[in-house]
């Protein structure tokens, strides 16, 4: 791929005439939506899932199944830390069973992308926080995924973005280096964990402006000259 020799707005280097040999890119809510709620609407109310997200730790929890820890642990912990609200659990308990409905659909335009960039020969990685469980079906939905080189899935490892334990991971797993690697992800906080580690950073906000960075960095053809 060619080199870049500018700085480009919105893209954090460290060394910014090093060419990008890899692209790294999260799952949810940069190949395929994740909206928790969708998995319990029709069960529980808005109101309900609300109070349970800010009062009764669902992030925690949620976090702790994407480290790894068995569901049925983490489940025990929410009874025993909330043994006057047992409809937090039920609602765990539901989310936990229907996952799948948490995942609403591709985000647009990415599948076009990924196929754009695999026809280009550009070398894909996955880094995703995940429960290793959920994840094999999860994968399922976004077939680029079977071409990717290879994909770290924050629940087999037992490490989890932001911690920089999990891109050191990725990037001595697959012997990339931080400088030549671009990884995107919709967090901010994961964008400046990995942008402190030295690897090239996308904010993602959408597969448009994605694609003209992509194009700006020599990853894709300008239009009309493939």
């Amino acid at each position: 791929m060619p080199g870049v020799n500018v700085l480009i707005p919105g893209l954090r280097t460290s060394t910014p005439a090093v060419s990008v040999s890899a692209v790294v890119l999260d799952y949810g809510n940069v190949l395929y939506a994740w909206e928790p709620i969708a998995s319990v609407a029709g069960y529980v109310s808005a109101d309900a899932w609300e109070e349970f997200v800010v009062d009764g730790g669902f992030l925690t929890w949620n976090e702790r199944l994407d480290l790894g820890e068995p569901f049925e642990q983490v489940l025990a912990d929410c009874i025993r830390a909330h043994p006057d609200r047992p409809d937090w659990a039920e609602i765990l308990s539901l989310y936990r069973q229907r996952f799948a409905a948490s995942l609403t659909g591709p985000v647009p335009g990415m599948a076009d992308l990924l196929d754009d960039l695999l026809e280009e020969g550009v070398a894909l990685y996955g880094l995703t926080n995940f429960d290793a469980a959920t994840f094999e079906a999860a994968r399922l939905l976004v077939p680029q995924l079977e071409r990717f080189v290879g994909i770290v899935v924050s629940g087999r490892e037992h490490l989890a973005k932001p911690d920089a334990a999990v891109f050191e991971l990725l990037l001595e797993r697959y012997r990339l280096q931080a400088s030549s690697t671009l990884f995107i992800d919709d967090s901010a906080v994961n964008i400046e964990a990995a942008g402190r580690l030295g690897l090239r950073t996308h904010r993602f906000t959408g597969s448009g402006r994605l694609r003209a960075e992509l194009i700006a960095l020599g990853l894709l053809p300008t239009p009309g000259r493939r």
